[in-house]
């Protein structure tokens, strides 16, 4: 075998290695973030914004599987990125299944140990969820609703990724006001600020490495 292709053959299972790695840390990601969102916020019926607070929003008033509402209100939007933003949309689908997946099976056996405080719900929850996808926003990928819709945004316009995904996921909280009530709505948003919070502290670290499956 000649020197050159030693060499391509070290290369290529060193990038296969890392694929691996890094595909597992976003999968263990995505669990921390389902694991927060099913202790603190289901618990307490505070919502977190975007898609996930609509899935949120439909346990609550018909107990409808979040898991499953995340998938159905994430498709049109999947759609949208397959077409226009092809990388984002590949970097995301798995994401966006994956943690459907582990919402939909781990919500039953988890809210058992749920902390029913709306206070630590919205705050520690609000920092536990928002640490998860700035990790993920640096690896370019996303669980899709407000972050995939914010990650959009940033890469076309420049705009901040903490300030857009911010007001996409506040936008439904008017509905939720008048659907699951004033003090779930208003804690919700302070979820959403301390979700925010912790993409921002996430974001002033050097950025993790994108190349990801």
């Amino acid at each position: 075998m000649s020197e050159n292709k030693r060499k391509n053959g070290r290369l290529a299972g060193h990038f296969n290695h890392v694929n691996i790695k890094q595909s597992f840390f976003i999968f263990l990601t995505i669990l921390f973030f389902a694991i927060g969102n099913i202790l603190f916020a289901v618990p307490n019926q505070i919502m977190n914004g975007g898609m996930t607070g609509l899935s949120q929003m439909g346990y609550y008033l018909y107990e409808f599987n979040i898991g499953l509402g995340i998938f159905l209100f994430n498709t049109p939007l999947f759609i949208t990125a397959f077409i226009f933003y092809k990388e984002l949309f590949y970097k995301s689908a798995i994401s966006m299944l994956t943690v459907s997946l582990l919402i939909g099976f781990l919500q039953e056996p988890l809210l058992a140990y749920g902390v029913v405080n709306i206070w630590v719900g919205s705050v520690v929850g609000g920092l536990w969820m928002g640490v998860a996808l700035g990790i993920l926003a640096s690896m370019n990928a996303s669980l899709g609703g407000g972050s995939m819709l914010g990650k959009m945004l940033h890469d076309q316009y420049g705009v901040s990724l903490t300030k857009s995904i911010f007001f996409i996921d506040a936008s439904v909280y008017p509905l939720s006001l008048f659907l699951i009530g004033v003090t779930e709505t208003i804690f919700s948003l302070v979820l959403t600020f301390f979700s925010a919070f912790g993409i921002y502290l996430v974001s002033k670290k050097p950025t993790i490495n994108k190349e990801v499956v």
